[in-house]
């Protein structure tokens, strides 16, 4: 039996975030990942000859004195070296091509849509406005659970003073806003296509507002991880992998352990970094605290699931200065994901640099295709994965590689010398992220902003990551890390917030 002041479930970045900030002083501290690469969402696997992340492109919190390099330097960890993201962006809206170039993004949407260039201006004005109010000041927001009655209110009257452009529309429902500023539906499902899921306008006004203006790991995105790893190890925190947790030791409602599929057993204060619905399911006693927190989410709904086709390119095909390509048509914007299938559903292509020594350029298209897609994909919601399952799978693949053939042309079907198909189910299998979803809860005007506690009714059981405060992006997940480590320390007397902007405050010299 091994005792540690905390026991981290899954090395995903909110797992490593806070093993971290808690190794940092001085707490003993085990982080147990299922896998044999940290990283949770944030990896890299290779195939044939070439390196695949696992969806997520560019970010624009690796930038110089963003959240992602701050923390990792505050850890003591290496800093990732980087290459920009500077390429241009294809649309294709009813099979009708539109170009987007680097820099040039707004002149360019009024080039493609020339008659509605003022429902253009205006809307433009607004997104940069909400990134504008999005990104200023330093300070960081508290949980808005851990306010009380007046600090709520008081908050509330400053945000509609400091950020009045993003309480009138970035919390709002992305379809209310696009409807609100143009008739033109080709422009709307443009500016839907980049990210086409329902979400707050807030996210749209990001995504384009950091368009290619991210940075890129030299080495992928398995680099973040692989970073926070050496920091944690550096300062006496233990990372086990290939240690599957399958259940979490309580007894009169206390957390005091985890006991592995190896049957290995380690006592601690307990924190998950994976859903909180595996979480509740691996706790076997104390029935009645956990049939409170089952019943608290049981009717949250959970961000849309995701395919993603793996797609190797080798260079008989010049994709040129492009990172970027959609496919939707002109009336996605209006529906939900349950409605597209294979030949329907919008598909959004992610362009990514050779990395070195690679032999081919990996592309990654994700399509939002539903867990529950014909029948759960085949597996009528069990663990089985069957020959239906895996025939399902090769047609959807198909179907998804033709529909990209049809833009881009023979040529390009050609040069492709490797593809492979990941659908929710996968993703459920891999990161414990209930049914495949990489974003958390549903990001809807109803929806938005009630995060979940990160403390739950169980004394010693906490969680981590894209489920609760401050919620999904790597930046918010590794930022759940710091909030959950400054909670958890103030009890000891240690200011984390205080250190942490303390160690970044500028030199007076």
């Amino acid at each position: 039996m091994q005792k540690y002041d905390f026991i981290v479930i899954g090395a995903g970045m909110g797992g490593l975030s806070v093993a971290n900030f808690l190794a940092k002083y001085n707490k003993k501290v085990l982080v147990l990942e299922k896998h044999n690469i940290p990283g949770g969402l944030v990896t890299s696997f290779a195939r044939q000859g070439v390196h695949f992340d696992l969806g997520i492109h560019g970010l624009y919190e690796l930038k110089e004195k963003q959240a992602i390099p701050q923390f990792l330097e505050f850890w003591g960890a290496p800093q990732i070296e980087t290459v920009p993201c500077r390429g241009d962006m294809y649309c294709f809206i009813d099979g009708k091509k539109h170009v987007f170039r680097h820099g040039k993004v707004m002149d360019d949407f009024k080039r493609e849509f020339p008659e509605f260039a003022a429902d253009i201006d205006k809307l433009f004005n607004v997104m940069e406005t909400i990134n504008t109010e999005m990104f200023s000041g330093t300070e960081a927001p508290e949980p808005p659970y851990d306010m009380n009655l007046f600090q709520l209110i008081k908050f509330g009257m400053k945000s509609r003073k400091q950020k009045p452009m993003f309480m009138k529309y970035g919390n709002k429902d992305v379809k209310k806003v696009l409807d609100q500023f143009t008739n033109s539906e080709g422009l709307k499902s443009t500016i839907y296509s980049y990210c086409p899921y329902p979400m707050v306008f807030m996210a749209f006004a990001y995504q384009w507002g950091v368009f290619s203006n991210n940075e890129y790991p030299k080495a992928g995105m398995q680099a973040i991880p692989n970073a926070a790893v050496i920091s944690l190890k550096h300062m006496g925190g233990v990372l086990k992998l290939n240690s599957e947790v399958t259940e979490i030791l309580v007894r009169d409602g206390h957390a005091y352990g985890v006991r592995t599929k190896a049957g290995d057993e380690y006592r601690g204060k307990v924190i998950s970094g994976v859903s909180p619905q595996y979480t509740y399911r691996w706790i076997k006693g104390d029935e009645k605290y956990v049939g409170k927190m089952v019943t608290r989410i049981a009717d949250k709904e959970i961000f849309p699931s995701i395919c993603a086709l793996f797609i190797a390119l080798d260079d008989t095909y010049d994709i040129g200065n492009v990172e970027c390509i959609s496919i939707a048509g002109s009336e996605d914007y209006r529906k939900r994901p349950q409605e597209f299938t294979a030949d329907s559903a919008p598909i959004v292509i992610n362009i990514y640099p050779k990395r070195e020594g690679d032999k081919y350029r990996p592309l990654v298209a994700l399509i939002p295709l539903t867990y529950a897609y014909e029948d759960y994909w085949k597996t009528s919601g069990g663990d089985g994965r069957g020959d239906a399952y895996r025939t399902l799978k090769l047609r959807v693949e198909g179907t998804i590689l033709n529909r990209i053939t049809k833009h881009l042309g023979d040529e390009f079907s050609k040069a492709v010398v490797f593809h492979e198909l990941s659908t929710p189910i996968t993703y459920e299998r891999y990161t414990y992220s209930e049914h495949g979803s990489f974003m958390g809860w549903a990001v809807e005007e109803k929806d938005f902003g009630k995060y979940m506690k990160q403390r739950t009714d169980i004394k010693d059981l906490f969680l981590v990551g894209q489920w609760v405060f401050p919620g999904f992006g790597v930046a918010g997940v590794m930022a759940s890390g710091y909030y959950l480590a400054k909670e958890l320390l103030k009890s000891e007397g240690t200011d984390l917030k205080k250190d942490f902007n303390e160690y970044f405050k500028p030199s007076s010299s």
